[in-house]
């Protein structure tokens, strides 16, 4: 070899070997010292680094975050969101049907059918037969219109513009396993071109919907896209505690996964920042809105016919019941007669307004003394003018008020305590007539008349008086005519039950006193107590307490023309329990007339009745009323007093029994034996019931 050939080898060699160090440095420069990135049409350019490479391999997906969840003041659940998939169905056309549409009918009615067969695999879902026909009709006629069926020929080439692919919704809401494996099962044996997709999501669950309907309220829930390719859950027709904010979702979470060699997903990581649903404490108590459901519907059932020969049963009912010391509401049921859905009828406790008539008078007088126009021990003559009463003649009839006052029975000679027993209406309006245009006005806001439960519930009826009762207008010898007559035993007044619940509470507790429907809120693990309300302003004096409570206790008793009489008589035969002395209470009965569109009234009676018990020390509070839109008798002693007895009476069984049940935790290592045994439960229980609410975290 020449020395100039070996001269142009060693050059040629050394240009091989100089052109993997250039590569070297190239890429070196690129990847670390200019970190290189890959343009995109339309899109971000894509560094080139190594952690693309691994997110070329990794995938993540949303996670839904749950609505937070209602629970009791044991903690039983009242709402909450369980997970649930929504299914969609992607079918392609099968290759070898491209070229002949023949088959094509056959393959897409037995592709129906067979995924709607897996949705009824649960051998536990009712009536599999029903559910099954209607998801096929369904299923069928979505295809065919997805397809576009009508449109394809008989014979032949499937068209090439024609739709050959089609996404449909197969399930909302599936959460039975049997039914998720059907449906992956089927997608394993023979349907290529098919695939199912399953959404995770959530289904609002009430595990006691007919009894918490009212006050937990409803809502319904959809997922509806985003304008980035995502999608968002939205509420819609909320209404009870279901409104509050607390309990919307969080921002959901993400979930890593990544891909098999047959295409399959499988997780590879937790869910990151994984959401946690709040929980609403409330302050209801499951067993005795249970009961309280249970009496008034009991009640407003019962068989009967008026004169006229229709049913006998009231157009609404309301049963509320506090826990006086706190104000917190344990239970609250409602009625309505002929109700289609749940969703459409009134929850009456704080949406069905009524004059009160005389469960208002013991508020009455109780002020009436607080403000010195009351002497207790003062005797009226409550005798009407027809019988020459002199009082009447001498206060009530000068005023000239048009309609006369009446007593549903013939009183005489009463005290304030008499005319609270005897529920005389002519005594309460002169007792009422003591007060100046000015007090009456402090009456109603005392107690909360016409103003907002302050509950945040939806949809509240405030109520109050009428606009022009306090008219400066209206001469102050009309306004007492009528105006301050018919306050003094409950007219020219619309409340609903929970507001003379709170008059009541104000009454016992001081004229500040509220209502609490929620105890506290979870969040994140920490609980955010909601206190009752201590400073409940001013106080009723106690002198005026124990007055009105003595008559109130005599107004369930033996006493002549005593309007609770019928209420502990009948009481005392059917469970042989004597209230006189047990419970305090006062009954009303007034006659209404109210609008029913396009300037009609029709008239209508209420019945009500507000209890107490203990007698002695009032722990629990009652109010009942039920509405009738005929004139036929219907009193609240007999009607609207027992139900709210025998929930009273509930409240002090249920405190017995948790009595008991703290004694035997305190010997039976936390645990108590309720019972015997039954197939799925242990016989181990919690204590429910009229208890003080336990702390959850």
């Amino acid at each position: 070899m020449t020395p100039g050939e070996l001269l142009r080898l060693r050059v040629a060699f050394g240009a091989l070997g100089a052109v993997p160090v250039f590569l070297a440095g190239w890429l070196g420069w690129l990847q670390v010292a200019q970190a290189g990135k890959l343009e995109r049409a339309g899109r971000d350019p894509l560094p080139l680094v190594a952690s693309t490479a691994d997110h070329q391999g990794w995938r993540a997906e949303r996670i839904p975050a749950p609505r937070g969840s209602i629970v009791d003041r044991h903690g039983h659940t009242l709402a909450a969101d369980c997970a649930t998939y929504d299914v969609r169905v992607r079918a392609g056309v099968p290759p070898e049907m491209l070229k002949d549409v023949a088959p094509f009918a056959a393959w897409r009615r037995k592709l129906a059918e067979d995924l709607t067969l897996a949705l009824v695999a649960d051998p536990e879902i009712e009536d599999r037969p029903g559910v099954r026909e209607k998801a096929l009709a369904r299923l069928t006629k979505e295809f065919d219109r997805d397809w576009k069926v009508a449109a394809l020929p008989a014979t032949g080439a499937f068209p090439e513009k024609h739709p050959g692919v089609v996404d449909v919704l197969l399930a909302s809401g599936v959460d039975r396993l049997a039914v998720i494996e059907a449906l992956k099962r089927l997608m394993r044996s023979g349907y290529p071109t098919v695939s199912l997709d399953f959404i995770q999501t959530y289904q609002r669950v009430y595990p006691d919907r007919e009894l918490t309907h009212g006050l937990v309220g409803h809502q319904k829930s959809e997922w509806v896209p985003d304008e980035d390719g995502g999608r968002h859950l939205r509420i819609s027709g909320a209404c009870g505690l279901e409104t509050f904010a607390a309990l919307d979702p969080d921002d959901p979470g993400l979930r890593r996964f990544l891909r098999d060699g047959r295409g399959g997903r499988y997780f590879v990581a937790p869910v990151e920042d994984a959401p946690v649903a709040a929980v609403l404490h409330t302050t209801i108590d499951l067993e005795l809105q249970r009961a309280a459901v249970r009496e008034l519907t009991a009640v407003a059932e019962a068989p009967g016919k008026s004169a006229d020969g229709k049913e006998r049963r009231p157009k609404w009912g309301a049963l509320v019941l506090v826990e006086i010391a706190t104000g917190d509401l344990l239970a609250a049921a409602s009625w309505h007669r002929d109700q289609k859905n749940l969703e459409g009828a009134a929850f009456t406790p704080y949406q069905s307004l009524f004059e009160p008539g005389s469960i208002v008078k013991p508020l009455v007088l109780a002020y009436a003394r607080e403000v010195g126009a009351l002497d207790w021990d003062h005797v009226y003559d409550c005798r009407s003018h027809l019988r020459h009463g002199v009082d009447y003649d001498r206060t009530i009839l000068p005023l000239g008020r048009r309609k006369a006052v009446e007593d549903d029975h013939d009183c005489t000679d009463l005290s304030a305590h008499g005319i609270l027993v005897n529920s005389s209406n002519i005594g309460a309006a002169l007792v009422g007539l003591q007060l100046e245009r000015e007090q009456w006005q402090d009456y109603m806001k005392g107690y909360g008349f016409g103003a907002t439960l302050g509950l945040h519930l939806p949809y509240e009826s405030c109520g109050g008086h009428n606009k022009s009762s306090f008219d400066p207008g209206i001469p102050l010898r009309s306004f007492r005519a009528n105006s301050a007559i018919s306050f003094s035993f409950g007219y020219e007044l619309n409340v609903t039950a929970l507001q003379v619940a709170r008059a009541y509470l104000r009454l016992f507790r001081g004229l500040g006193a509220e209502l609490r429907l929620c105890r506290g809120l979870e969040l994140d693990g920490e609980f955010h107590t909601v206190p009752p309300r201590r400073d409940t302003g001013p106080r009723f004096r106690d002198e005026v307490l124990r007055d009105v409570k003595a008559a109130m206790i005599d107004v369930v008793s033996d006493i002549e023309h005593a309007t609770g009489g019928p209420l502990r008589r009948d009481m005392l035969a059917e469970t042989g329990i004597d209230l006189h002395g047990l419970l305090g209470g006062k009954t009303g009965t007034a006659a209404s007339r109210v609008g029913v569109g396009r300037g009609v009234l029709k008239q209508v009676r209420n019945a009500s009745f507000v209890g107490f018990l203990p007698a002695d020390e009032p722990r629990w509070l009652a109010v009942c009323v039920l509405q009738r839109d005929d004139s036929a008798k219907f009193y609240g002693g007999s009607y609207a007093a027992p139900p709210a007895a025998r929930l009273l009476l509930r409240c002090q069984t249920l405190a017995e029994r948790w009595q008991l049940h703290q004694e035997s935790r305190n010997g039976a290592g936390g645990q108590t034996r309720l019972g015997s045994a039954t197939p799925g439960n242990s016989g181990w229980s919690d204590a429910a019931g009229a208890a003080p609410g336990r702390e959850h975290r």
